[in-house]
């Protein structure tokens, strides 16, 4: 699984991507505690790289938040 340094300093794990209202969002997880879990924006330059923004708000940090949550439920019940 591919891993980042956020600007925390810390490593995550880059666990899944989702676009969510033509906005793009990734769900990353510690390395080191995977109960340690954080969403950004994902932005993609038009020459490919990408770079993550941390959410604007708590409404959409509890948009992003259901709408992984129910994403991965779905994988679970498969």
């Amino acid at each position: 699984m591919e891993t980042i340094i956020l600007d925390n300093g810390i490593e995550y794990f880059i666990v899944k991507e989702e676009l969510i209202n033509n906005n793009l969002y990734t769900l990353f997880a510690n390395v080191d505690d995977n109960t340690d879990i954080c969403f950004r924006k994902t932005i993609i330059e038009d020459d490919g790289e990408k770079y993550y923004i941390g959410l604007d708000d708590h409404k959409e940090f509890d948009l992003v938040a259901a709408h992984f949550a129910k994403s991965i439920l779905k994988e679970i019940d498969k």
